[in-house]
């Protein structure tokens, strides 16, 4: 098989592995002019890059994508925590953490089973669909969004998603512009009228946490939507290749619904959802013994680190119960994902509902085609029989 041609290709290929492998031996931290990135893929150049004082999630010079500017997606954009950088970014942030901190993960597993059952029951999705809509329900019942309000907030989520990636269409703007306004909109609604029934939820619990910051609220409640949307669904996607690739893995799952956290801990590790993040240097300095200047956009390889054998041994190797178990997936600092946890407890859900559903592994297609992205991979099934069989 023929090895992707550079980082962003490798993220949809079938097997980028061997390239990453090659990338961490031969060029671990280099400066790539056909894609003018710098490329951090070992263990060592992506956490140094993350933690760098240097680097900033956006340019300094474009905080918010030029494509979005003038619609509802700028200002929600503008205010998401994972977007931005300084003193407003780490309050809120502090306020997403003091909200999820205190959840008790039986409780948010709870939740996803919830939400995976009804969908499943309901089997009125395909697989592919079944992917990303759980995530985004179950981050909706943790926000406390009523049930019957649940699948417009997913196909909204989805819209968004679209319309605020690199290569979005200004199409795709104009329909993430709407989708935004409805759910800003919605929860705005949801807030004015302090439901008792529905007060316990995050969301205004984040709304407490921030009161000082009244217009983060609801953008960072989209954003926790947001980030379960691709993540999450590549999370289980590559979870159900994972079980499918290796019968007594799979036997081992169905007999012992207890491995199921370390599993999806060790297809976080070994086949990442979210391949790769950016950075980007806001003032000159050294990164690694290499001279960066302001300006300086750099590609960092979490998947490629995640397999670094320096960090974990064996990276080619699934292996559960591994100890120690590294992982890069939810970044590290300021920019660390809050929500490492939900994404866990929907993956656990989505595959253990799965399974006792009656889902046959063995019609999963080999290979599996990937949804085209910059970042994440995404398996597609592409078979919308397969999902129908596991709710008949």
């Amino acid at each position: 098989m023929d090895l992707p041609s550079d980082p962003v290709a490798a993220v949809t290929h079938p097997d980028p592995y061997p390239y990453y492998a090659e990338l961490i031996r031969k060029r671990p931290f280099h400066f790539d002019p056909a894609l003018n990135l710098w490329i951090a893929s070992s263990a060592e150049a992506v956490e140094a890059v993350l933690q760098s004082p240097l680097c900033r999630v956006r340019p300094p010079a474009e905080p918010i994508p030029h494509g979005l500017r003038g619609g509802a997606a700028e200002q929600i954009f503008g205010r998401l925590a994972r977007m931005t950088d300084g003193p407003d970014q780490a309050a809120i942030k502090q306020a997403i953490l003091s909200v999820l901190s205190p959840l008790q993960q039986d409780y948010i597993a709870g939740q996803a089973w919830y939400c995976a059952r009804a969908m499943l029951k309901d089997g009125a999705l395909s697989l592919d669909d079944f992917l990303f809509a759980l995530p985004v329900h179950t981050v909706a019942a943790l926000l406390g969004i009523p049930e019957r309000l649940r699948i417009k907030v997913a196909a909204w989520t989805g819209v968004f998603v679209r319309g605020v990636a690199p290569n979005a269409t200004p199409q795709a703007v104009r329909q993430a512009n709407d989708a935004v306004t409805e759910l800003r909109r919605m929860f705005e609604a949801l807030l004015a009228s302090r439901d008792p029934s529905l007060c316990d939820g995050l969301l205004w619990r984040l709304q407490d946490a921030a009161i000082d910051r009244p217009d983060a609220v609801t953008a960072n409640a989209i954003g926790l939507l947001m980030q379960s949307y691709d993540a999450t669904a590549g999370l289980i996607g590559n979870a159900l290749l994972a079980l499918h690739a290796n019968a007594d893995l799979c036997r081992a799952i169905i007999n012992d619904r207890a491995l199921l956290p370390d599993f999806i801990l060790e297809v976080l590790r070994h086949d990442a959802p979210i391949q790769n993040t950016r950075r980007f240097v806001a003032e000159d300095g050294m990164i690694l013994d290499q001279s960066v200047k302001a300006g300086d956009a750099i590609l960092v390889v979490l998947a490629a680190a995640n397999r670094d054998p320096a960090t974990n041994a064996e990276p080619d190797r699934f292996l559960l119960g591994r100890n120690p178990r590294r992982l890069f997936i939810f970044g590290r600092g300021q920019h660390a994902c809050p929500g490492e946890r939900i994404a866990m407890a929907s993956a656990a859900a989505a595959i253990e509902a799965l399974l006792d559903g009656g889902l046959d592994l063995r019609k999963l297609p080999t290979p599996a085609a990937y949804r085209p992205s910059v970042n994440a991979r995404i398996p597609m099934f592409k078979d919308e029989t397969l999902f129908r069989e596991v709710t008949s």
